[in-house]
């Protein structure tokens, strides 16, 4: 992983622009995220604070990785148009990323607002560190790592995301949740807004930076005024909004989805390291009511960087949204109809024959990890031979 830190301050942004530009926030969706620096929420967090300063911001677009050419000429493509009218694009990546961005949109000004220091991994506790620095930094390589406060204060650079105090403060309205007043973001989405409070509502089809489907229904739940059952995934939080998450005919519902998804892949097809997975423990759904035939689908194996497995695929489709919307590739798609619908590549072709460029944005979309890295072992002579 690459580890970078802000540069620039907002002040000097600003001395960057001018109220003519018309503006596209771009952000990584890998490296950069991990050191606080980009990602969904920050992308949209910097171009609220510069639409509310007076600027033209036409857009954020989200890409898995800057570093690769083909992404962003496959995002250049299916934005055609808001990048045409563009004239300057904010980098939320990496150096190299923004090199790449450059040779891409050579017309256009653009911000490169970090500064890369190296090579790094996340701890335990999924923070980043930077463990091989580069040679500028003047620093040794380290198995213990540097934090990013640390890199900041050696370093001179920032390790806030545009001095927070420009963030803009969301307008939070009251709501109640299972008898009890809470406060949320208005406009924000119901599900991501409960998960936040602390309501660990199943969910499959949904991920934050995807835009929603409510196809799984795991979300649902039940809202005053309201009729039936409601994807929370699919509503957004407003003023008075009176909410039921864990009555025990959610939790009954809930179980009977598991068990339904528990008896179309098969217990020997879950991964137990998947959220799908303590999905099934937290719900304490060890076997399924339901009889379906279950019949072996199709394995693909061709590609180098990972492994596409049917078997275990809940049709949740995130893995199809990353691949369109984070990587702007649309190498996957659902195929065929009824129970033999999977996730195909192409035109079900091998995925070594597409256009696949190993971003890893479907991987690490797959709550079931039907989509899992491929693993390189090598043969070893015995010690003692």
């Amino acid at each position: 992983m690459i580890i970078s830190l802000r540069s620039v301050k907002y002040e000097e942004l600003k001395k960057m622009l001018n109220k003519e530009d018309k503006i596209v926030v771009w952000s990584c969706d890998t490296c950069i995220k991990y050191c606080g620096l980009g990602g969904v929420e920050k992308a949209k967090t910097l171009a609220e604070v510069l639409k509310e300063e007076g600027y033209n911001v036409l857009g954020v677009e989200i890409i898995s990785e800057s570093c690769h050419l083909d992404l962003i000429r496959a995002h250049k493509k299916t934005k055609k148009d808001m990048f045409d009218e563009a004239t300057a694009i904010i980098v939320l990546a990496c150096e190299d990323g923004v090199h790449s961005v450059k040779n891409v949109f050579k017309e256009k000004k653009i911000i490169n607002v970090v500064k890369t220091l190296g090579v790094g991994n996340l701890t335990a506790r999924g923070e980043a560190i930077l463990v091989a620095p580069f040679e500028w930094t003047g620093l040794k390589e380290s198995i213990e790592g540097y934090t990013l406060n640390e890199l900041a204060e050696k370093l001179n650079l920032y390790n806030s995301f545009f001095d927070e105090d420009k963030k803009p403060k969301p307008k939070l309205v009251k709501i109640t949740v299972d008898g009890k007043e809470c406060e949320a973001e208005e406009g924000k989405n119901l599900l991501e807004a409960l998960l936040s409070l602390g309501y660990d509502i199943p969910h499959l089809c949904h991920k934050p930076g995807l835009n929603p489907t409510s196809a799984c229904r795991l979300c649902l739940v039940e809202i005053e005024g309201m009729r039936g059952l409601v994807p929370s995934c699919h509503v957004t939080v407003k003023e008075g909004m009176n909410i039921k998450v864990e009555t025990e005919e959610l939790k009954k519902y809930r179980r009977t989805i598991l068990e339904i998804i528990l008896a179309e892949v098969g217990e020997k097809y879950i991964d137990r390291r998947s959220e799908l997975a303590m999905m099934f423990r937290k719900y304490g759904v060890k076997k399924s009511r339901f009889t379906l035939s279950k019949k072996e689908k199709n394995v693909d194996e061709s590609g180098d960087i990972f492994i596409i497995d049917n078997n275990k695929c809940v049709l949740c489709g995130r893995c199809i949204r990353a691949c369109e919307e984070i990587s702007g590739r649309g190498v996957l798609d659902f195929g065929y109809r009824g129970e033999k619908t999977m996730i195909i590549s192409g035109l079900h072709d091998p995925m070594e024959e597409t256009n696949c460029v190993g971003c890893m944005a479907c991987v690490n979309a797959c709550p079931a990890n039907a989509l899992s890295l491929k693993t390189v072992l090598f043969d070893l002579e015995p010690v003692n031979k």
